[in-house]
């Protein structure tokens, strides 16, 4: 992995054809990594003007071609915003690509004015719950059966210090 560059998808210097690569890209990815009740739907939802796609992005030089490391969906509610989904490939995980995705949304996020950070994760998850809390988000409510049936939700939330 020679240089990781981070491109808001739909913002992105990027050429439209590329864009739609990397979407396909992430449209795969997530039907691999989630149950098919949680995939995201990507068509319908990226046409909402207030949800936004972040791709991190594994290019060999700035000439070839890139593939999609990881990426976070998230949509923005006033000075709220819901993260809905984060995924890093497999072949990119414990690299710390996950926490470097978070720390850039919080850092935007902040510089736009946006109060909190909002978030829902499956209470078996540890992993991304310890993430979560690492990068200073804190539980704040418990919902069982959120996600099916013996699958308890977490609410995760995080202030943004506004500077």
């Amino acid at each position: 992995m020679a240089a990781i560059s981070l491109y808001l998808l739909d913002l992105s210097p990027l050429a439209a054809v590329d864009n739609h690569k990397a979407l396909a890209q992430v449209v795969r990815a997530e039907k691999k990594a989630f149950p098919k009740s949680e995939v995201f739907d990507f068509d319908r939802e990226l046409r909402k003007r207030n949800t936004e796609l972040v791709c991190l992005l594994d290019s060999p030089n700035p000439n070839e071609a890139y593939t999609v490391a990881a990426y976070l969906v998230f949509v923005r509610i006033q000075r709220t915003t819901l993260l809905h989904k984060i995924c890093v490939l497999e072949k990119y995980r414990r690299r710390g690509l996950a926490r470097s995705l978070l720390q850039k949304l919080q850092e935007d996020l902040r510089a736009q004015g946006c109060e909190e950070i909002q978030l829902w994760v499956d209470e078996a998850r540890r992993p991304a719950r310890s993430l979560y809390a690492d990068t200073g988000f804190e539980e704040v409510d418990c919902v069982e059966n959120y996600y099916a049936p013996g699958r308890t939700g977490i609410k995760m939330a995080l202030k943004l210090q506004l500077g």
